[in-house]
């Protein structure tokens, strides 16, 4: 298999034996003064979710704010029919409605950095990252979307426009930006979403992360790594398949219970009301979202953002930390990769 070299490196990912529950009071986040954030998002709407606040309190810290959008996320099917008012939408309605998450994606930029939030629209397929990650590594063969009918990114605003959809790609562009980026922060999906690109991402960011600090080096503290979740089941977090937003403002948001703690940390930022209400204009933003999961987007509008931490250094006893992947994915549900609403 091509993708065989590459299996070795997953093992930044995980560590994933399983842990009990953590305590209540997750502590804080410490985020200096001029740190270099990078946010990964596989979708429009996944970096503000995930770090809305992180992002707004880096830049009153004095640092600087990349974010990253991987794929347009335009195969939401059930969202693309209520955008189109179709029964049986076309090529051309999921790409239209794919340069309208990336829009959408721009505007709540906007709304957080002022025009100081770098944005990378890379534009891929929806579904296309973690098919990238285990079918389709090289450019021969790169993943064509059932979607739209292309293998490459057809998107006019994305800056990755005509770039095939294959994982050796996608994995030196996310090289190329850590080198330009230098991040002191990164934040990314937890590889155990129950989301098949957000547990994509979530390999493909260790695996650059890995082959980045290998070819160059930087100076210590290395990067903090921060796996956030948007996907899990039970119904987390409450109120995200209520049907109607209901307003979580002054609740925090904890990470599940049941999310194994593999041996790392966590910690949580805490969020004053002016964050949190930047965070939920933010996600005004994102239109064609909330008119199909309004619910789903409010309920992430807390007052804290939470993340595991990982450690840069955890690259050693890839093929077992694999087979432990596997193993507790497992353990979940029978299909651990199913798409589901993003």
């Amino acid at each position: 298999m091509p993708l065989s070299p590459y299996k070795r490196c997953f093992c930044i990912c995980l560590l994933l034996l399983a842990t009990p529950l953590f305590a209540v009071a997750e502590p804080t986040l410490e985020i200096g003064k001029g740190e270099r954030l990078l946010v990964l998002a596989p979708h429009p709407d996944d970096e503000s979710l995930s770090a809305a606040g992180l992002i707004q309190q880096v830049l009153q810290n004095g640092g600087t704010v990349r974010s990253t959008v991987v794929t347009s996320g335009d195969a939401y099917v059930g969202a693309v029919m209520q955008d189109s008012g179709k029964r049986n939408p076309s090529a051309a309605d999921y790409l239209n409605f794919g340069e309208k998450r990336l829009e959408e994606s721009r505007r709540a930029a906007e709304v957080l950095g002022h025009g100081f939030v770098h944005l990378d629209l890379l534009g891929f397929s929806d579904g296309s990252i973690y098919s990238a990650l285990v079918s389709h590594w090289r450019r021969n063969n790169p993943m064509r979307s059932e979607f739209t009918g292309f293998d490459h990114v057809p998107y006019g605003q994305a800056e990755d426009r005509g770039f095939a959809q294959d994982g050796q790609d996608l994995l030196n562009e996310l090289i190329a930006i850590l080198r330009d980026t230098k991040p002191t922060i990164i934040a990314f999906p937890d590889v155990m979403e129950n989301d098949s690109d957000h547990a994509g991402l979530g390999m493909f960011t260790l695996l650059a992360v890995h082959h980045w600090l290998q070819q160059y080096p930087t100076p210590h503290p290395q990067p903090k790594l921060l796996a956030y979740l948007i996907h899990w089941q039970h119904g987390w977090p409450t109120g995200s398949n209520w049907g109607i937003p209901q307003d979580w403002s002054d609740q925090p948001l904890s990470l599940p219970s049941d999310l194994p703690l593999r041996g790392h940390t966590r910690a949580c930022v805490a969020l004053s009301p002016a964050q949190v209400g930047l965070k939920r204009t933010a996600l005004a933003e994102y239109k064609t979202q909330q008119r199909i999961m309004g619910d789903f987007l409010s309920a992430f509008v807390r007052s804290s953002e939470c993340f595991t931490l990982l450690k840069p250094n955890d690259g050693n006893r890839i093929e077992q930390v694999l087979a432990n992947w596997r193993h507790v994915r497992k353990a979940f549900d029978n299909h651990p990769l199913s798409r589901r609403k993003l």
